[in-house]
Order: structure tokens, then sequence, then C-alpha cells
């Protein structure tokens, strides 16, 4: 009886350990990619491995190139560059095997290709300082409104455009004058290589210069989705706080002083002005 109880708790604690415990083992980041067909600038996309040394293989070689890229020892590859090689014709579906060489795991990633219905400016907030920056990145859907993994490489018009007759109150960061730039690499290199010549990509970075209100424009510059657009509105406002902060607890008739604080230029300003309670 105590020998059957000792298998229960032992069995429990396996039990228990595999369900709860770490997932270990290779993996690849993505399980489902969304790629644009081939157009005038091609669009790759990497597909990051984890915890493993892959040989990479693909179904419908006639539609996808798949390049696996290795590590410095030139051995064992970690990831591969995705770019879809057909033109369009209909909505495809095909798949990527990361095939781990010391386990044999086989990890399966399906792949989509469809052209993109509507694009959209991503931002995380249509308000930012004077002399700040804001970070814009287009975003592409297909007809059933799934969002397309990679844009990188295809190129797009922006346009700063003045709320009302006057001056700019944004103006266009080259990527390569952006804090971006310390994040170099991959991607971002592709981007900061069509700036440098002379064009446009997914990513745009602008600098608030003027107090107000001002249209950002941007259109996808390929010959058959020549009306894929999208437009938003930032405001450009002073960056202001108030010392001491809120909230405030004082006596009825007490006189504060209070201390108006702007930043310009990453350098702090102050105002005296005086409150009575």
């Amino acid at each position: 009886m105590l020998r059957f109880t000792l298998y229960l708790v032992s069995f429990f604690f396996w039990a228990t350990a595999s369900t709860t415990g770490p997932v270990s083992g290779p993996h690849i980041a993505d399980v489902n990619i969304l790629l644009p067909p081939k157009m005038t600038h091609p669009v790759e996309y990497r597909l990051q491995g984890t915890d493993g040394c892959f040989k990479w293989s693909w179904d419908h070689h006639d539609i996808l190139s798949v390049v696996p890229e290795y590590n410095s020892s030139n051995h064992c590859s970690t990831s591969a560059r995705l770019r879809s090689i057909a033109a369009y014709s209909g909505r495809k579906e095909t798949a990527v095997y990361a095939a781990d060489v010391f386990t044999g795991i086989v990890i399966r990633c399906k792949v989509f290709i469809d052209i993109p219905s509507r694009i959209l400016i991503s931002h995380n907030s249509i308000k930012l300082d004077l002399d700040g920056l804001a970070t814009l990145r287009v975003r592409g859907f297909d007809s059933e409104d799934n969002e397309f993994s990679s844009l990188v490489g295809l190129q797009f018009m922006w346009q700063l455009i003045p709320t009302s007759e006057g001056s700019h109150h944004l103006a266009h960061v080259p990527l390569k004058d952006s804090p971006l730039s310390d994040l170099s690499g991959g991607d971002l290199n592709i981007q900061m290589m069509l700036e440098d010549r002379g064009m446009f990509s997914d990513l745009c970075v602008v600098k608030g210069i003027g107090i107000g209100l001002e249209t950002v424009y941007v259109q996808l510059l390929e010959p058959e989705y020549v009306h894929m657009e999208d437009e938003i509105v930032l405001t450009v406002a002073e960056a202001m706080s108030l010392d001491p902060p809120s909230p405030l607890f004082v006596v009825a008739g007490a006189l504060v002083p209070y201390t108006l604080k702007v930043v310009r230029g990453n350098m702090p300003q102050g105002f005296i002005c005086r409150i009575v309670s």
C-alpha cells in the first residue's frame, strides 16, 4: 500500500511538472505569415527560430523563396528570409518547414499570399510635444482584415500637409538621424537604404516644429495600387507641467507659488505664477 501511494505521489509531481513547466526545445516565432505577392519592390520577411539548428524546406517553390541565414560559424541556421516570387493570381497558401538537425523535430509555418485591400497609418499618439518626435508606420490588411506580417521593402509617398494655410507644424526626420538609427539592422537597414535613395519606406519619423495641427498623408507607390492611401491629423502642443504637482491641499486664502515648467529642445524653462486658493 505504501509503495502504491508513493507511486501515485511521484506520478502527480511528474504530471504537474509536465503541464506547468517551461516549454523547451526548438521553436519558431511565427506559425502563420501573410505576405503580399511579387511587386515592383519585393517584400522580405525574416522567420526567426530559437533553441535549434534548422534545415529549411518549403512547398510550392513557384510562389515562395526561402533563403536560410547562418550564424558566424556558417554551419547553423536559426532564421530564414521569405519572399513571394510570383505575381498575383488569387490568394495562395503554402508552408515552410523548420527541421532541427539535432532532435529531428519539424515545425510547420503556414504562409498566405494575398493582395492588400487597405493600408493604415499606425501611431502611438495623435499628439506630440513641440520639438518631440513621433514614429509612424504603415500597416496593411487583406480583404478579410488580416494584417500583413511585413511591408518592409515597399515604397510609399509621405506628405505633410498643414490643416490651414500657413507654415508647417511638422518636419520629416531621416531615419539615420533619428534615435531609431541606434537599432540599425535587419528591416531598418532596408528602410534607411530606401531613404538614402531618395524614397520613403513604410516607416516615417516626424518632429513637432510649431504649435498646431497638421495632416500626415501616405500612399503606396505601386502601379496597380495607386488608390491605396491613408491620412491622420497630428497635434503639436507645448510640453508643460506645474510644480508642485497635483493634488495639493491648502487652507482657504493661502497664497501658493506655482512654477510653470516648459520643456523646449530637451531644456526645461520655468515661469513663476502665484495662485490664491
